[in-house]
């Protein structure tokens, strides 16, 4: 027992059995006698206060603030939509490499958050597989989550194994990467759309990513939101919205019209596009309200253009713009953000708000190469081409077969012959398992019949194989890589990169060189890009690289072989043209030596025409797309010429299809400031601006004697591992000891994002680990009544008792769980948006036993809440408690004037400046935004024919009031109490 020798005996009556129930009013448990030193409360009440101020800081967030990546502002924002809604079916539309992986992440890790044992599914691109499989691990930590018998809570399906999306039925979430690319359908009953709707319809969440989700036609388009609302999109509606875009192309064309930089000696012109934007909503009164705001920036008529303020008014418009944007969206669950609104995004101050910054792109240099057998190989393409064109003329064939044909043909092109070869092997019916064809690939050789040249063609080009290219490939690599460089070598298709690969291996001159290649396993090329980023050196790839990886950090790439389709040259630059602070890689192409043939013709179209090298065509998919099939239908027909020849009309359609996206743009994408998820990002930032506050902290309560006396050790890469003693038994029962066991991973990791590896977790809330020693704090009554008498000669009085009570005031989320019909799986989702309405925070209330007047003094209640001292400070155990009673005329008494003191301090927070000051601002807050949504809500319900729901935003309206109920009156209760007996005299002299 503690505070005694040896053993005592204890009548059994006296035995009370510790319960995993919180305890529901710490001042009975001061009462009952049940308090214990305050060393315990010393080392739980840190952790307790940083557990609610990141509370406040996330708004309950918990998979935002666990996740181990990066916070920036516009994912946040995504995120945080998504987690709040109660309805999360959700199309996630950012354009290429802003992060959409990161978004559906965090909201992956929420909702398994919000209840374990739920299931996700995954729908992507077969190629990504691997990759979506390392960012949930390594990033998400998603196995924290295990189902309720045990297994990984996410199944991962590619595009191509429809067969299998059977498997989802039983989903809580679905999740469909790439989406467009299963909407392509014109109808209903296409297969695989028809598979995809049953288990997206079946699921009560879904999630779709898209960078490209505004298709040229109409039917792709609905397909898409038809997966999300199946009454409101309807595919037997198809007419009706067809109707639905047309009518709302003049409002797209009039809200793309406005200038994003208003001239400021020109108000006329801005006048006039607001004009036209009051044509198409005439009884928008928000807007009207909105314009004129914007006009008087410019001031009085006369006014000089230099008096007037650029960012003022730029703000303005952005005002209008995105009044129309939220108000008259297609469908209000789809989020778009694009790159040159959020590159405009201003940061903070102070500087707390990670920079989201876009690495840019470089056109590429060519090395060029003489090597017998790269000219070899660039010959026999330029003659299969010839020869086809010839028999175009001739014998009156398709040349769009042959021009699909020659695209496969070409894509092997670059380095050893071998490859090539193994192309018309296939078309001959010999072996061509080196040339790894896909099967659209094969379809497209096969369709195009054999032509009598092709077999002396074959034999030609096999009498040069095993020259010298290898080595020339390799040693132009070699020459351009400087030392502790890291250099991504892309070979595409075929067996060129494990060839080229071994060779640099087995060369020497390069120390570290990777591979990532087809026939490797998804552990060993996760093992070689690891290696890659962390010793530098090489990474060969063939096309397992083009898609999904990052690879962000390359300082060079290298093209050995360019794909004949731009749409996938742009997934490949994808994977070093990210998002980051680092330079811009530098890029070359290794080609053969003929300056006028066909891979310097295809490289100046990739250039020049199609501008993939200066900027991202990733929206522009569908058009590009047919563009190339028309390009290598024109190189064979008319030679290498044809393709300068199509420049200025390749332009003009890329020109027209981007209008078009930027058009429907205007519309559908998020011109807000991202405000919510800038908020919640600098919150955390300043949450976690002093690491080493918090590691202390919590370290102490893990670690410490009075705290839960588990072990730490600390690994190479700087993270910590917990684990309990096997020598110092922990104060807590088997059963409690196991909620800090239960995730193993969850107990290695890091206190400081910034110092975060991947694969190592964070420890925040939302960590099972520390979610466990939240439980625990809650659980467990030790430090939560304590007593102490504290010698302070100084005081001038008779000793004087105070009670310190501790509050947690937090929103009501009674009245948001009556909106949602009280819905228990709404329950994370009401705490999420009532604590982003009113954070919750921590108050003590001081209040002396003489008059129960709390007390105001600032010096005096930092003095009460110092922790325990050494020679100052005496625990007021069993023995020494009536100490206490003496003072408060026995023990009789204690207890009627502890409930006094605490009526005293109850009625004390509602008058603290903080609380009410908090509750008011919520609410006026919370006042504005519902009329901002009413506001948006009654001009949605007059724009007949400009949107399919005009009544969307009325559930967003009563939410938003029964939050307004919640803040307006907090839930206020008792956490812990303290009391502190200030004296000149020892305790000993009142026992």
């Amino acid at each position: 027992m503690p505070n005694t020798r040896g053993d005592i005996d204890i009548d059994e009556s006296r035995l009370r059995v510790r319960w995993e129930k919180a305890p529901r009013d710490p001042i009975q448990v001061l009462l009952s006698g049940a308090n214990e030193t305050p060393r315990y409360r010393d080392v739980r009440e840190p952790v307790k206060r940083l557990l609610v101020a990141e509370r406040a800081a996330t708004g309950s967030a918990t998979g935002i603030m666990s996740s181990g990546v990066r916070i920036h502002a516009h994912q946040i924002n995504a995120a945080l939509r998504i987690i709040r809604d109660p309805v999360q079916r959700y199309l996630l539309a950012d354009e290429v490499g802003m992060g959409k992986t990161i978004q559906a992440g965090l909201v992956m890790r929420q909702i398994l958050l919000d209840a374990p044992g739920r299931r996700v599914g995954l729908l992507v691109p077969d190629a990504l597989m691997g990759q979506w499989q390392a960012e949930l691990r390594d990033k998400f930590h998603l196995s924290d989550f295990p189902t309720n018998d045990g297994e990984y809570p996410v199944h991962i399906l590619g595009h191509g194994q429809v067969d299998g999306w059977g498997s989802f039925g039983q989903l809580d979430l679905l999740v469909v990467d790439e989406a467009h690319l299963l909407a392509r359908a014109a109808g209903p009953e296409d297969r695989p759309y028809r598979e995809l709707a049953a288990i997206a319809h079946a699921a009560p969440r879904l999630l779709m990513l898209s960078a490209t989700p505004f298709s040229r036609g109409a039917t792709t388009h609905l397909a898409l939101l038809h997966l999300l609302d199946p009454v409101l999109f309807a595919w037997e509606n198809l007419d009706s919205f067809e109707h639905l875009l047309e009518s709302r192309h003049q409002l797209a064309l009039a809200v793309f019209g406005l200038d994003e930089e208003p001239d400021l000696d020109n108000p006329e012109l801005l006048q006039l596009q607001f004009d036209q934007l009051r044509e198409n909503l005439p009884e928008d009164d928000v807007l009207h309200t909105a314009i004129a705001r914007a006009m008087a920036v410019y001031g009085p008529e006369g006014t000089a253009a230099e008096d007037v303020d650029p960012e003022e008014l730029r703000l303005a418009v952005a005002a209008v713009r995105a009044h129309v944007s939220e108000t008259y969206r297609l469908h209000q669950r789809v989020i778009r953000n694009r790159r040159h609104v959020i590159e405009k995004q201003p940061l903070d101050d102070e500087g707390l708000l990670t920079p989201f910054e876009f690495t840019g792109r470089s056109r590429p240099k060519v090395a060029r190469s003489d090597v017998d057998e790269i000219q070899a190989g660039a010959v026999a393409v330029a003659a299969w081409a010839s020869r086809c064109a010839d028999a175009v003329l001739d014998d009156g064939i398709d040349p769009a077969i042959y021009g699909a044909a020659l695209a496969v043909l070409f894509s092997r092109l670059g380095g050893p012959i071998d490859d090539v070869c193994g192309v018309l092997e296939h078309r001959l019916g010999g072996d061509a398992s080196a040339a790894a064809l896909l099967p659209a690939e094969a379809a497209a050789l096969d369709a195009a019949p054999v032509l009598a040249f092709e077999r002396d063609l074959l034999d030609q080009a096999r009498d040069s194989t095993g020259g010298r290219a290898l080595r020339a490939i390799a040693d132009m690599i070699l020459k351009r890589t400087p030392p502790k460089k890291k250099a991504v070598v892309f070979c595409g298709r075929g067996s060129l990169a494990t060839n080229l690969a071994s060779l640099l291996s087995a060369d020497g001159q390069i120390k570290y060189v990777q591979s990532h290649v087809a026939n490797q396993t998804d552990m060993d090329r996760e093992e070689a890009v690891a290696g890659w980023l962390s010793q530098s050196g090489l990474l060969v790839v063939d096309d397992t690289g083009d898609v999904g990886r990052n690879f962000q950090q390359a300082d060079l790439a290298f093209h050995v072989r360019l794909p004949a389709n731009p749409n996938a040259l742009e997934q490949r630059i994808g994977r070093i043209d990210r998002y980051g602070h680092e330079k811009t890689a530098e890029q070359y192409v290794l080609a053969d030596d003929d300056r006028e043939g066909i891979t310097s013709a295809w490289l100046g179209a990739l250039v020049r025409s199609f501008g993939i090298f200066d900027t991202s065509i990733s929206a522009l998919q569908e058009v590009v797309e047919e563009l190339t099939d028309q390009a290598w239908t024109a190189l064979l027909r008319g030679g290498v010429e044809a393709l300068p020849d199509m420049h200025e009309s390749i332009v003009s359609d890329l020109v027209r299809e981007k209008r078009r996206i930027n058009e429907l743009d205007a519309l559908e994408s998020s011109y807000g400031g991202n405000e919510s998820g800038q908020a919640l990002a600098k919150a955390i930032s300043e949450y976690e601006a002093d690491a080493v506050s918090i590691e202390k902290a919590f370290r102490a309560l893990i670690e410490g004697h009075e705290g839960f006396r588990f072990v730490s050790k600390s690994n190479k890469d700087g993270s910590i591992n917990f684990d309990r003693s096997q020598t110092d038994k922990p104060l807590l029962s088997p059963r409690l000891l196991g909620r800090l066991l239960n995730a193993q991973n969850a107990r290695t990791g890091y206190f400081d994002r910034w110092r975060l590896t991947s694969g190592r977790a964070l420890y925040r809330r939302g960590n099972p680990f520390v979610d466990g020693l939240e439980d625990l704090l809650n659980l467990d009554d030790r430090g939560q009544a304590v007593a102490m008498w504290r010698l302070h000669p100084p005081w001038p009085h008779d000793p004087l008792a105070f009670f310190g009570f501790d509050f947690l005031v937090e929103a009501d989320v009674e009245p948001i769980l009556a909106t949602l019909d009280g819905d228990a799986e709404a329950a994370p989702v009401a705490r999420r948006r009532a604590d982003a309405a009113f954070p919750p925070q921590h108050q003590r209330i001081w209040v002396p036993v003489n008059n129960q007047g709390p007390v105001t003094d600032g010096r005096l209640i930092e003095f009460l809440g110092e922790p325990m001292l050494k020679n100052r400070d005496v625990n007021l155990n069993l023995e020494r408690i009536p100490a206490l009673h003496t003072l408060v005329g026995g023990e009789k008494h204690l207890a009627s004037i502890a409930e006094a003191c605490f009526t005293a301090a109850r009625a004390r927070v509602d008058e603290v400046s903080d609380v009410v000051d908090a509750s008011k601002r919520a609410v006026q807050a919370l006042r504005l935004e519902t009329e901002v949504l009413l506001a948006r809500s009654a001009a949605r319900a007059k724009a007949t024919g400009l949107v399919a729901d005009p009544d969307a935003l009325e559930s967003e309206v009563e939410l938003s009031r029964a939050i307004e109920v919640g803040v307006a009156s907090p839930v206020v209760r008792v956490t812990g109490v303290s009391v502190v007996v200030l004296s000149a005299q020892s305790f000993a002299d009142y026992v």
